[in-house]
């Protein structure tokens, strides 16, 4: 995990994180000079949103950490959160627990994807992209492999060429009345 701190520091803050029953998924920074937000992306040792108490709890104890490590030289505002529903995804490990899921990327470079059959067995226009969604269908080394059904293409992309990608909500489908 890359972050603005030192090791040592955000070791502390893992290990403080694991005590409470989460992981440390990221630290984060926005903001510049003193409108500095330093954010500690959790979830819950299960793979479960971490609750509002979990988040309290390690803001106690990692604030305490960061005032003696002293590594940030202005003032600055500490937020921890849960990861959320449409949570990124930060690592490839992360990525593998995913597998299955709806997922939104972003990269770096655009990614020429690979044809998928269509049921009137017509090819449809391969044309490079930066920004795809799709179900995330395996993860093979450091390479995704997302397949989006409504285009009918597959892409095949490097962990380390995106940008960002997320977990794209599944909301569940309402039956009923006019539904």
């Amino acid at each position: 995990m890359k972050t603005p701190l030192g090791d040592k520091t955000t070791s502390e803050i893992g290990a403080i994180a694991v005590e409470k029953g989460c992981r440390l998924l990221a630290i984060e920074t926005a903001g510049a000079g003193r409108f500095t937000v330093l954010r500690l992306v959790l979830e819950r040792a299960d793979g479960s949103a971490a609750t509002v108490d979990d988040c309290e709890a390690v803001s106690r104890e990692a604030s305490a950490v960061l005032d003696a490590a002293d590594e940030i030289a202005h003032r600055y505002t500490l937020e921890v959160s849960s990861a959320g529903l449409d949570r990124k995804l930060y690592t490839v490990d992360d990525a593998r627990r995913f597998v299955g899921r709806r997922v939104r990327v972003k990269t770096e470079e655009p990614v020429v994807p690979e044809p998928q059959p269509t049921a009137s067995g017509k090819t449809p226009a391969l044309s490079p992209a930066r920004n795809f969604a799709g179900r995330l269908e395996s993860v093979d080394g450091d390479r995704l492999t997302v397949v989006d059904e409504l285009e009918h293409k597959t892409y095949n992309v490097r962990f380390g060429d995106i940008r960002l990608a997320r977990l794209d909500v599944e909301w569940p489908r309402r039956e009923g009345p006019g539904r």
